[in-house]
């Protein structure tokens, strides 16, 4: 009879993700992980195998989260209602967790071809829920949508540069300046 397992594989790939966020996806080990679940590096090996899987299922599970956040948000097609998503979007962003790590998660998007698929679905999700909420004039949204998106993909390797102020100010100061030359007669409060 096997041994009952003791950690889930979600508890796991939690801990992973705090680990890998820490670390980076170069530096992080199995190592690491099994000290912050609390078990024995051979009992992570047999569940996961190496950490390219760990870090596989970790950018799978971001994925499944980002389609459940948009799949559960309402879009009204109106600029305060998109305007009020886009903030609230940029507040979840946490700055203080692995900021580095972010860029280097995107390298490993970059050069893993599974991992570029998942990022290719993030960023598509995102560019719809953009698209999904902006009027139907006088811009087209489906452009007006990628414009927006590389505006926060823009602003936040800006900021990582930069370091002006807090993050989540530095971006959505940048998106309401666009905003702001798109639909001119339109205000976006803070």
């Amino acid at each position: 009879m096997p041994r009952p397992k003791l950690h889930s594989d979600v508890e796991i790939l939690q801990k992973a993700k705090v680990v890998l966020l820490r670390e980076g996806p170069v530096d992080f080990t199995l190592s690491d992980v099994a000290k912050a679940v609390g078990m024995s590096r051979a009992a992570l090996i047999q569940r996961f195998q190496d950490k390219a899987t760990i870090h596989r299922r970790i950018m799978e599970e971001m994925t499944e989260e980002v389609r459940a956040f948009f799949a559960a948000s309402h879009a009204e097609r109106d600029l305060q209602s998109l305007w009020t998503f886009l903030k609230d979007m940029i507040e979840g962003m946490d700055a203080e967790v692995g900021s580095e790590a972010y860029l280097l998660l995107f390298w490993g998007d970059i050069i893993d071809p599974h991992l570029r698929a998942l990022a290719l679905e993030r960023n598509e999700l995102v560019r719809e829920a953009i698209e999904q909420r902006l009027p139907l004039r006088p811009h087209d949204p489906k452009r007006t949508s990628g414009l927006i998106q590389s505006t926060l993909q823009g602003a936040y390797m800006r900021w990582m540069v930069s370091r002006e102020g807090v993050l989540s100010a530095f971006m959505r100061d940048e998106v309401r300046d666009l905003l702001a030359v798109l639909y001119p007669d339109e205000l976006f409060q803070p």
